[in-house]
């Protein structure tokens, strides 16, 4: 099959995903129960805390246009979340994909993952995401070495002060530092990781040795209902419950094998053809220490491992899952652009071959490994089915006005579509 032109479809796309988001952000900035809101309420009124650079933020831009510290964030994840699908789309919108490429660009826990789990929308990774995509932007050969040192010098530190989590894709900054700077040996790659990550690493360990106190954290929450009438609840109000100090383990008692074992099987989904296009191929030339060191397989193993922890201190697996396959697919992608790996896909399995052929079947696959399913966001939650269509079909009901299909309600498709639908 010819090589797909993604440009067309990947404008609709990401302006539907801009679109949605926004709306939806809008949406629930106002809500009191959700957690995309409640960990921009973290700052540091009552002292140094992780994650409380970005509630300093909304404070101040809120206080700068004399506007609600909720509208202030809604400006805040609104902005990070356009710019982020527009860096998308310039980043992708000239290639041309072979079909497993198209597959794995529109896999469902990529792009429209946030606006399928509503929960993660908005949430402080997009922040990483962003930064990450921006790195990629000046990798490109055209650019001297020296901007993407500065920017991961001066501006990770930042980010960890947003999300200190961060520190678990090192692994891909430092993969994309070794290929730019053309580190060759071990020597060279120390020392120059050990010198731009530095700052980074100090900023993890201070995060780390300075919690929060319980009267840090009343100082803070009665700031935030003082000046701004908002309660500590959710994220806020877990800061010093749910720690980065081990102790958060308790998501693994009484454990049921069909939490594990539903989402080993939305990795090996998800991710299939990802990996089967890391399988595939493999790097072009043997020039520094990651290409001379690593088959291309091996180093997406490494890459995936650190995201482990996550799964075992955090409750959040869907998130964990998209999180680690953006990284996953950009640096890919960051490759592909970049000639660094072949770009073959051939195969001689016969039913994929005469599935390629038949376009119509093919295309009915795509629909449903695209948009029909997706994780929900914790790990206890099961997997949801017909995204696109609830994403349109839920849309539509806010912006318009109306209840839900309701006409002929004995109607057994009408009851179909309420029971797994709606």
């Amino acid at each position: 099959m010819n090589n797909i032109i993604i440009k067309k479809n990947l404008l609709v796309f990401i302006i539907f995903n801009i679109l949605i988001a926004v709306f939806y952000l809008d949406i629930k900035h106002s809500a009191g129960n959700d957690s995309s809101v409640s960990e921009w309420l973290i700052n540091y009124q009552g002292g140094f805390t992780r994650r409380g650079l970005g509630g300093e933020l909304g404070i101040y831009l809120s206080n700068l246009f004399d506007i609600s510290l909720r509208r202030s964030i809604f400006l805040i994840q609104a902005s990070i979340h356009t710019t982020y699908l527009v860096l998308i789309y310039i980043y992708f919108k000239n290639l041309k994909l072979n079909i497993i490429q198209f597959f794995a660009l529109y896999a469902p826990i990529f792009l429209l993952y946030s606006i399928s789990e509503l929960e993660v929308l908005g949430r402080k990774e997009m922040f990483l995401f962003t930064f990450f995509i921006t790195i990629l932007f000046f990798s490109n050969k055209k650019y001297n070495h020296k901007i993407i040192n500065s920017q991961i010098f001066f501006i990770t530190p930042l980010i960890c002060l947003i999300w200190e989590q961060i520190v678990l894709f090192f692994p891909f900054f430092a993969t994309v530092l070794i290929i730019k700077n053309n580190l060759r040996t071990f020597k060279e790659v120390f020392q120059k990781l050990f010198i731009i990550f530095l700052p980074s690493v100090l900023t993890f360990i201070y995060i780390f040795i300075t919690p929060l106190s319980d009267s840090g954290h009343e100082t803070m929450c009665g700031f935030l209902k003082n000046e701004f009438g908002e309660e500590c609840y959710m994220s806020a109000n877990m800061l010093i419950s749910a720690t980065i100090y081990f102790d958060t383990l308790w998501i693994h008692e009484n454990p049921q094998i069909e939490y594990y074992i539903r989402y080993i099987l939305i990795f090996l989904l998800g991710f299939l053809p990802l990996n089967v296009l890391v399988l595939k191929n493999n790097f072009i030339k043997k020039d520094n220490f990651v290409t001379k060191n690593f088959k291309l397989s091996t180093l997406f193993f490494l890459l995936y491992s650190p995201s482990l922890l996550l799964f075992i201190f955090g409750y959040d697996w869907g998130r964990w899952i998209n999180i680690t396959y953006t990284f996953s697919i950009l640096f890919y992608f960051y490759l592909i652009k970049n000639s660094l790996i072949t770009n073959n896909f051939e195969t001689k399995n016969i039913i994929w071959n005469k599935i390629v052929e038949k376009k119509i079947i093919l295309y009915f696959i795509f629909f449903l490994f695209a948009f029909f399913w997706n994780p929900k966001t914790v790990m206890k939650g099961d997997v949801a089915t017909n995204s696109l269509y609830k994403i349109i079909y839920n849309s539509s009901k806010i912006a318009f006005g109306f209840d839900g299909i309701r006409l002929f309600q004995d109607n057994l498709i009408i009851k179909f579509h309420k029971n797994y639908f709606e």
